[in-house]
């Protein structure tokens, strides 16, 4: 886990919305998905519920944010 990944986290977590986020990070929307994923993967759990028209956090996600 790198803190360029908790950053990415937390502005998909803040907007609530991954092109949004992405547009704040200064990054295509894609490579945070990938990102997003990845962080995911290494922590073993979904951090996002992903919806049509934006995301909502896990109980895990809101555990991760709250650290």
């Amino acid at each position: 886990m790198e803190l360029r990944q908790l950053r990415q986290f937390a502005a998909v977590a803040e907007a609530r919305n991954f092109r949004r986020a992405a547009e704040q990070l200064h990054m295509a929307q894609p490579p945070l998905s990938v990102a997003i994923r990845k962080l995911e993967e290494e922590v073993g759990t979904a951090l996002f519920e992903r919806q049509p028209r934006g995301v909502i956090l896990t109980a895990a996600g809101v555990a991760a944010l709250a650290v």
